[in-house]
């Protein structure tokens, strides 16, 4: 069957076609972006724009700096795939070249996220305690080494698993579940104090 799908995503260019598109999986899309098909990489974008976009605003605290990471990383993708072999998940090829693009940006600025940069959601229905916590959140990440922030990014907003995650860093996995228990422990302090600033 998946020898039969993959002549109709190459040409996926044919109306109707788009059906076959979204019910392909990532693997197969994958080839036949290899195959040169640009309507299965329109699909793969769509697909992991949102996702892509999110952890790049959780790692760079702006929105227009996160637009432009994500853009960059998909360019990245689009001209690294036809060395792509599928040794690991499509997600998680895509979220290393997130990370280390938006990590790069950071390195380059040579500043970490402050709370000034942090947009307050758009959302006018928002509730106050919602804003204050995203701001805190925000707050909170900007404050940890980007070692933590990045695992952590990783587990909550990206939603790796472990084994993801190590292959996404190129970490170990005992490396991974250790980076992961500091970075909670020290989220937890952080907010803890920050809370208690409030309060005071």
């Amino acid at each position: 069957m998946e020898e039969a799908l993959r002549p109709r995503l190459v040409s996926a260019e044919k109306p109707g076609d788009g059906q076959a598109l979204a019910a392909a999986s990532d693997a197969e899309l994958t080839e036949a972006c290899r195959r040169g098909s640009q309507a299965a990489f329109r699909e793969l974008l769509s697909r992991y724009r949102k996702p892509a976009l999110a952890l790049a605003y959780q790692m760079l605290g702006d929105a227009e700096d996160a637009e432009d990471a994500a853009q960059e990383a998909f360019v990245r993708v689009f001209q690294a795939i036809p060395q792509f072999r599928g040794q690991a998940a499509f997600s998680t090829w895509l979220y290393r070249i997130v990370t280390n693009t938006c990590l790069g940006r950071l390195r380059r600025k040579r500043e970490k996220v402050s709370l000034e940069r942090v947009s307050e959601p758009r959302s006018a229905d928002s509730p106050s305690q919602q804003v204050t916590d995203a701001l805190m959140t925000r707050q909170v990440l900007s404050m940890m080494s980007p070692t933590l922030q990045t695992v952590l990014l990783l587990r909550v907003e990206g939603g790796l698993s472990y084994r993801e995650i190590a292959e996404t860093l190129g970490l170990p996995m005992g490396t991974v579940r250790s980076r992961l228990s500091k970075a909670r422990t020290a989220f937890r302090k952080l907010w803890l104090e920050l809370s208690e600033m409030g309060d005071g």
